[in-house]
């Protein structure tokens, strides 16, 4: 059976770091085995520092996926889907790798890095390197308890896992949805807490979803469950704040085992609505109103295959 990269159902922990590469062209069958080099380091580097609760995931975006792998690609593995909005800016981000790390330790997670950047140093550029971390009780930098809704225990597994009867290849991957949002902490901090509640659409101290009438129907968290408060996630979450300097805001990773939830999300965020047999269509007042408030400039669409998948994918081709 299909083994998963152990980070993507796992808890939440205080430090995140995050590689973004770019691939040196020519270089596919070193990066095979490497990427393969870098899941056994994490694996040893978690029992080494056990009580630091390290986890990792190595994913490859959608566009380099047929370079690295040729021989097969996931079903629906697409580019990051930006629809057209007026409402929200977006930017994506050509990135061929991306490496997650979290732990409870800081000095863990840079040991980590230095160590997979001196795996695959001669093989890539490195695009970005970004740091989550946990803020207070596991809240967002605007002080709202960040996806208050995410799936727990066995459901993340069923939601976030590729099922083996759909894609045996792919079993136990996942398709992952990188973006990083900047905020405009300034003109959020002017509002009162009643006004940031209703823009949410939970109360800030609790994270509990508002009620009538003060829930509106384009609220942060009614756009997240596409209309519907009592519907299940269709995503896992890992969420990490950042700031740097004057910026700051969130890194936010949704997994998932079919592509099509993320992009149907996210038009829903922005206001697209089905109209009968007509395409979906972008209202202008239906849009998710944090969005407001932000916008992303860094955004990027991967493929996170099986620990199986990596450890057989650099095998060579038995004749």
């Amino acid at each position: 059976m299909a083994r998963e990269q152990l980070g993507i159902c796992a808890e939440a922990n205080l430090h995140a770091s995050y590689l973004l590469f770019n691939a040196i062209e020519g270089h596919e069958a070193s990066l095979r085995q490497k990427l393969a080099r870098v899941a056994q380091l994490l694996a040893r580097l978690a029992e080494h520092f056990s009580e630091a609760q390290l986890t990792g995931v190595v994913a490859i975006g959608a566009d380099y996926w047929d370079s690295l792998y040729p021989g097969a690609r996931p079903q629906g593995l697409q580019p990051f889907p930006l629809l057209a909005s007026d409402h929200l800016a977006q930017t994506e981000v050509w990135a061929d790798l991306f490496i997650q790390i979290r732990s409870d330790r800081l000095d863990v997670n840079y040991i980590a890095c230095q160590q997979i950047c001196q795996i695959v140093k001669n093989h890539v550029d490195l695009l970005e390197q970004l740091q989550g971390f946990r803020y207070l009780d596991g809240r967002d930098l605007t002080g709202f308890i960040d996806t208050p809704h995410n799936p727990k225990g066995s459901r993340k597994r069923q939601l976030a896992l590729v099922d083996a009867t759909n894609q045996p290849v792919f079993a136990a991957g996942s398709y992952l949805y990188l973006q990083r949002w900047h905020y405009d902490m300034a003109h959020w901090q002017q509002l009162d807490i009643c006004q940031q509640e209703e823009i949410m659409g939970i109360s800030k101290i609790e994270g509990m979803v508002l009620a009538s009438p003060r829930l509106h129907q384009n609220s942060h968290t009614l756009t997240s469950r596409m209309g519907n408060i009592d519907s299940t996630p269709s995503l896992v979450m890992q969420n990490m704040p950042f700031a740097q300097n004057n910026i700051q805001g969130l890194i936010s990773l949704s997994y998932a085992g079919e592509p099509e939830r993320f992009s149907q999300q996210l038009s829903y965020q922005l206001g697209y609505r089905q109209n009968h047999s007509e395409k979906p269509q972008p209202l202008h007042n239906q849009y998710d109103l944090f969005f407001d408030f932000c916008h992303a400039d860094l955004c990027a669409a991967f493929f996170a295959p099986s620990l199986s998948f990596l450890e057989m994918a650099c095998l060579p081709a038995s004749g």
